[in-house]
């Protein structure tokens, strides 16, 4: 159901920590078919990813507060996608899956981390607009 739709269109409870998994794991998958080694940094990091979260005694919850301590904010989101954008903009599918990854996350931590002050009187002044229309 919710392939079709666009990442940044899924609601963050349409994301289970099964989508999490199956995002971090198409990661592992186009950097093998890019010939990163088993053991490089990168492979390791994700594979551990993985493990952390089959672990976890309540997954839904671990990728509720991993994604909050991924991006606390907007601007930790661009600055992090900054980077992989730029480190990997040669390797297009391998940028993407990246890129879905952390639009999920993002996608949760929008929802669930609390509105930082600066959010909150953007909200306001968006609410007043249409008011006002």
């Amino acid at each position: 159901m919710t392939d079709k739709i666009p990442v940044n269109e899924i609601p963050a409870s349409h994301i289970s920590w099964k989508k999490i998994e199956e995002a971090q794991l198409k990661i592992i998958r186009e950097a093998l078919r890019f010939r990163y080694k088993k053991d490089s940094k990168l492979v390791s990091e994700y594979v551990g990813y993985v493990k952390n979260l089959r672990q976890s005694d309540e997954p839904e919850e671990y990728i509720k507060s991993t994604a909050i301590m991924l991006f606390p904010n907007e601007d930790a989101y661009n600055r992090k996608m900054g980077k992989y954008r730029k480190w990997y903009q040669s390797k297009k599918d391998f940028l993407a899956s990246i890129e879905n990854l952390y639009s999920l996350f993002y996608t949760i931590s929008k929802e669930k981390r609390p509105m930082a002050e600066e959010e909150i009187s953007k909200t306001i002044e968006e609410l007043i607009a249409d008011d006002v229309e």
